[in-house]
This record gives structure tokens, C-alpha cells and sequence, in this order.
């Protein structure tokens, strides 16, 4: 994963879902070129941790969408950290192939959502299930058939979180398999370590 990805990737994560990075899509029947998808993810409507698993740790607005209590929710997530035009996102013929790997639909069902999975940003499924296209880039908001957060957004939520649980994050960061949010951890703990320095020398 680049950083990006990887951003992306702790967003979904500790938002709930179980992310996959770097869906490999294979060239098959369908496919005529190998190529994968960002990031794939699954979510379950009774997530629930006592350290950053409740209710209000949740990013509000991509809860509120998704209807967090209610779904079952496959997210088809592209990551983007620079240049890019919208015409190479969401292709359809690599979105029909993630959502058979999502596994909310039988595959025969899939072509029926073919033109849902281009003009829609979430397609609500039978049995409280949804499926939504997720971009994540710089720059500013882009419109179209997909829910947008800016990488910066992403990243302000998953540091938000280590400052909701700084004690925790810290006692548990080498548990995580990821150098970034280790990093992130190590930061935010350093900079909460500083401001009591500075306190405690005022104090004096």
C-alpha cells in the first residue's frame, strides 16, 4: 500500500469495517487487463469495542449515509494522492468483479445493479444491505456518483482517534502492523507529553 492506501485504509478500519487492500482483479472472461481495487471492505450493523469501538467514535457523516445501526455495508473504496480524472475511477467492469468478492449478491444478480453500480454512489440491496463507492483523494471535493472524503479528512479522523484514547493507542501501538499509525501514535503521544512539560513549567 502507498500512504495513501494506507490512510484509507485505517479510516475504513477504525470506522468498523474489514478492510481488504489491494484487490487483485484478475484478467478473466470479463476482464481484459489485470488490474485491482484499492481497497474493499466489509461492515456488520453491531460493531461495538469498549476502546474505540462505541457509537460515537464513528466518522458521524459516513455513519449517518450508511446507516451504520441498520446495514450490512461492502464499500468499493479508490484512493487517489494526486492527478486523476473521474473517468478512471468506478470502471464497471472492475466494479462488477468486487462486488462478486464482496459476496452480498449472487453473481447472477450483479448484472441486474449494472447500470446502479455506474449512477449511484450507494446502491441499497435486498435484506438491509447496501454496497457504496468510496473515493478518498487531495484536493478539493469532487461531485459524482460516489461518497468523497479528502485525505486530509482521513487523516484528521484517524489522529482524532488516538487523541480520544492516547493511553490506550499508546500501551497497545506496536500491536499494530502498521509503521504509519504506529507513527501516528508515537506523535500524538509525544506532542500530549509536551504540552505537560510545558505546563508543569509554568506551574514552577
Amino acid at each position: 500500500m502507498n500512504y495513501g492506501e494506507e490512510i484509507a485504509y485505517w479510516y475504513l478500519r477504525l470506522n468498523g469495517f474489514f478492510p481488504i487492500s489491494n484487490f487483485v482483479i484478475h484478467r478473466s472472461s470479463k476482464i481484459k487487463h489485470t488490474s485491482d481495487c484499492d481497497l474493499l471492505a466489509l461492515r456488520t450493523p453491531h460493531v461495538y469495542e469498549e476502546i474505540g469501538g462505541r457509537s460515537e467514535d464513528w466518522d458521524v457523516e459516513l455513519a449517518k449515509r450508511l446507516d451504520f445501526d441498520r446495514k450490512i455495508i461492502g464499500v468499493i473504496c479508490e484512493v487517489k494522492t494526486g492527478q486523476y480524472s473521474l473517468k478512471d475511477i468506478f470502471r464497471p467492469m472492475y466494479l462488477d468483479y468486487s462486488v462478486g468478492r464482496l459476496g452480498l449478491l449472487h453473481q447472477d444478480q450483479i448484472n441486474i445493479l449494472k447500470d446502479n453500480l455506474v449512477t449511484d454512489a450507494i446502491i441499497d440491496l435486498p435484506g438491509d444491505q447496501c454496497i457504496c463507492k468510496l473515493l478518498i483523494a487531495n484536493g478539493k471535493k469532487k461531485t459524482g456518483p460516489f461518497i468523497f472524503r479528502t485525505l486530509d479528512v482521513a487523516e484528521d479522523f484517524i489522529e482524532n482517534r488516538v487523541r480520544n484514547y492516547p493511553k490506550e493507542k499508546y500501551a497497545g501501538r506496536m500491536y499494530f502492523g502498521s509503521e504509519l499509525f504506529q507513527h501516528t501514535i508515537h506523535r500524538v503521544h509525544h506532542e500530549i507529553e509536551q504540552r505537560k512539560m510545558g505546563a508543569a513549567n509554568k506551574r514552577k
